[in-house]
């Protein structure tokens, strides 16, 4: 009984993990969210469509559904690890608008792994950086080469807490 338990438990934790990370809307995606049932499908109110379409719910690097509503806090906090564990969670929307700032967090995390040793990067940024390469490839060359011609004319950087050039990278 206990074995099976622990099995279940360990299958769950897997799958939990599997098919945490963010939901990518494309721009076609993105125009189609006042479709009726898109806000329904994707697990949103009509009034989140139009918090994600105004930047509301931007948390730095993607977009959230919830911010209050964390798995990597308690309900009802803020999250306590935004913008840097985004790119795993599932309550993470990517939108076109948040191309410049994976870019850059793809620099940051480049940065990183030359900093850490392979198993101590892929313990902290290997999730987050396998979600954010997925991310990446699905974008078109020329959506790529916007976003970084953005970068350079809007002189934008990439915006993380303080706490985490210390609390992460070390």
């Amino acid at each position: 009984m206990i074995a099976g338990d622990v099995i279940t438990t360990s299958q769950r934790r897997w799958l939990d993990t599997a098919l945490a990370g963010p939901t990518v809307l494309d721009e076609q995606a993105t125009r189609s969210l006042d479709a009726p049932g898109s806000a329904s499908a994707l697990g949103l109110q009509p009034a989140d469509i139009e918090a994600l379409r105004t930047g509301q719910l931007n948390m730095g690097v993607t977009d959230c559904s919830d911010p209050f509503a964390s798995p990597f806090g308690r309900p009802g906090q803020l999250c306590p690890v935004a913008p840097l564990r985004c790119l795993e969670c599932r309550n993470a929307f990517v939108l076109p608008s948040n191309l410049p700032q994976l870019l850059l967090f793809a620099e940051h995390l480049d940065q990183l792994a030359l900093r850490l040793t392979p198993s101590h990067f892929h313990a902290l940024w290997g999730q987050s950086r396998a979600n954010l390469l997925e991310v990446l490839r699905s974008r078109t060359d020329t959506e790529l080469r916007d976003a970084r011609r953005q970068i350079a004319e809007d002189g934008i950087v990439l915006q993380l807490p303080l706490a985490s050039r210390v609390e992460f990278d070390a």
